[in-house]
């Protein structure tokens, strides 16, 4: 049975090579990944993991006239309050309305766990279409009632018939993956389950005329559909990354559309209608790129992120492979990069030789770390939180560009920790979400992408370094904090090996 057929999107620990637990090098990473001996790691201790809720709910929000509900206890709706305010600043800055998505929960109680709380849902259901008259019901299945047995799906399938919204089922029951990107699985299956993906005759698309334009009519339509490119973005991917994705496709003259996030449904209803998927990051799309060639025949490309000269060229360069328009790609590129290399000349002397940490996501910690090798950083090590064969093209040049570098996957404070304090880098760039711990060590640190701000192509490459010369200026508030705060670890954790709790579960 396909995975697009099931009402439960398996998560990727089945899916895919996966893991979550190596300390090696990236040659001993991607040959582990290939033959399978990552599936067979894990660790004999864990501080802690992430839950895949939260990224799936970070994706629904942003869809337009939308409503969540979240089948759950009280609390899993916190994360609403920051995801609400978060998303409504993603539309305004994309010139869309800044409205706050509206969310309520069935607020599972104890009596509910015991006694099921299917009839609160199909309630909730019913009370968000009658009160907000939303396009989407989002109904965002938690830890409570997937262990409890509540058949949430049917229950949703059910109030299709009794609400005029399109109801989007999302299972996302943190414990059922390790890996916390099986959320974006997550929210794509629900998309393509819940929605209809295809245009309507006569209302989304030509020929909207009769008699003797028609013909031309519907050619230049066929026209612009052979030159329109769908970008999938991902939250992490801020607006001013897509206005320079978008600028640079542009100058080849394609027409860009953004999916699927900050999309409403008349526009994600197009999504079939284009020559060509893109991918701006291996492990986020895949899921879905793979369905809509399937059921659509939309060719897609996944290469990596475009990020840095070498990896932004290789980037347009694959998707003008599609179109035949390389030697045009070629020439922006090196176009571009005369101006980027101008640019950024003046920062180069400040950071030439520095060391620096890497940690966060897979593909976007590889390329980064080439990116920052190229130009003249000393790269002491790279943390990936996991690993999939998506990620293998990625590695493999980190393996070819930087073969002695240290290369971890691990998603755990106190393994960044030790790292950070036996490695003893002049800057470490993390993920979103870690800054606190790093401030707390004294340690100069940007994140890994900033939504306010550009990472990818020529202005990312441009703004990342400026982030960085001026992390080096200001560094008495991580100074000053380090003085007075006090580690959870004792300092014999610190004379062994960071990565000593990494098993092999085989033997």
């Amino acid at each position: 049975m396909s995975y697009y057929k099931q009402s439960v999107p398996p998560v990727r620990d089945s899916r895919l090579k996966i893991g979550d637990s190596y300390a090696g090098n990236a040659c001993d990473l991607v040959n582990c990944g290939r033959d399978g001996c990552l599936l067979q790691k894990g660790r004999g201790f864990w501080q802690a993991n992430a839950c895949q809720m939260a990224l799936t709910l970070m994706m629904a929000t942003t869809v337009e006239n939308s409503v969540i509900v979240m089948h759950a206890p009280g609390g899993c709706g916190a994360l609403m309050h920051s995801l609400s305010a978060q998303a409504a600043k993603g539309k305004g800055v994309r010139g869309k309305t800044p409205a706050a998505i509206p969310w309520l929960s069935t607020n599972l109680t104890e009596a509910d766990v015991i006694g099921g709380g299917e009839r609160k849902l199909r309630e909730t259901i019913e009370y968000a279409d009658r009160e907000f008259r939303p396009e989407i019901i989002f109904v965002v299945v938690t830890c409570a009632p997937s262990i409890i047995g509540d058949d949430a799906e049917e229950v949703a399938r059910q109030a299709r018939s009794r609400v005029s919204a399109d109801v989007v089922s999302l299972h996302c029951p943190g414990f059922r993956s390790r890996v916390v990107a099986s959320a974006y699985d997550t929210f794509y299956h629900g998309i393509m389950r819940g929605l209809d993906l295809q245009p309507i005759p006569r209302a989304d698309f030509l020929p909207l005329v009769q008699g003797p334009q028609a013909e031309a009519a519907e050619k230049k339509y066929l026209f612009q559909k052979s030159r329109t490119v769908n970008v999938w973005n991902a939250t992490s991917i801020g607006a001013q990354d897509e206005q320079e994705v978008e600028r640079l496709l542009t100058a080849l003259g394609l027409k860009v559309r953004f999916f699927a996030e900050y999309s409403s449904r008349e526009e994600l209803r197009q999504v079939s209608e284009a020559a060509l998927n893109v991918s701006m990051c291996n492990v986020h799309d895949d899921y879905m790129l793979k369905y809509l060639a399937e059921k659509f025949a939309v060719p897609y490309v996944i290469a990596g992120m475009p990020i840095g000269f070498r990896h932004t060229r290789e980037w347009l360069l694959q998707i003008a492979r599609h179109f035949g328009m390389e030697k045009e790609a070629a020439a922006l590129a090196g176009h571009e990069e005369k101006l980027a290399r101008e640019a950024i000349a003046p920062f180069l002397e400040r950071v030439k030789g520095k060391t620096v940490l890497l940690c966060g996501g897979v593909v976007r910690v590889g390329a980064e770390a080439t990116t920052l090798a190229e130009l003249g950083f000393n790269v002491l090590g790279i943390r990936a939180y996991h690993y999939d064969e998506g990620a293998e093209p990625v590695f493999s040049d980190v393996a070819e560009n930087l073969a002695d570098t240290p290369v971890a996957v691990s998603n755990q404070l106190f393994e960044m920790t030790h790292q950070i304090k036996s490695l003893k880098p002049d800057l470490v760039i993390s993920h979103n979400g870690t800054q606190g711990y790093i401030a707390k060590l004294g340690v100069p640190a940007i994140q890994l992408f900033s939504t306010d701000g550009a990472f990818f192509a020529y202005n990312g490459i441009y703004q990342i370094l400026r982030r960085i010369v001026f992390e080096f200026k200001n560094t008495s508030y991580r100074d000053r904090l380090s003085r007075h705060i006090r580690l959870p670890y004792k300092q014999s954790y610190f004379e062994g090996d960071a990565f000593k709790y990494i098993i092999n579960n085989s033997t």
